[in-house]
């Protein structure tokens, strides 16, 4: 068994529901993983439709759709965070003295 089956069967067995929330570390110490490593498998759970949810207190298996929409909803808020960010720093003036930095976003081929 691979280490994101291991992971999404612990998370359905042990954590369902956010009441039953496990924190990243702990996950790193039971799976001897990294951080980073984790985020990615629970992204990957994610990505494959498994109703992985996470809060402030840590990552669980969904127990109602209601868990679902809570963290789909805190995900589309970093998203629009990290989307603002990058827009003013396309945007950001190059203090004086400084080279420019020209910056060109391909999408699909055509450059904007």
């Amino acid at each position: 068994m691979n280490k994101q089956d291991e992971i999404r069967l612990y998370l359905k067995n042990n954590h369902t529901g956010q009441d039953k929330a496990v924190f990243s570390t702990e996950l790193e110490r039971l799976f001897s993983l990294n951080g980073r490593t984790v985020r990615r498998i629970i992204s990957g759970l994610r990505q494959d439709g498994y109703p992985i949810c996470s809060s402030c207190k840590g990552y669980y298996y969904a127990k109602t759709q209601n868990d679902v929409n809570e963290t789909v909803s805190r995900l589309n808020e970093l998203v629009t965070g990290v989307s603002n960010s990058r827009t003013g720093l396309l945007y950001a003036r190059v203090p004086q003295g400084q080279p420019m930095v020209e910056i060109t976003i391909r999408i699909g081929g055509d450059a904007v």
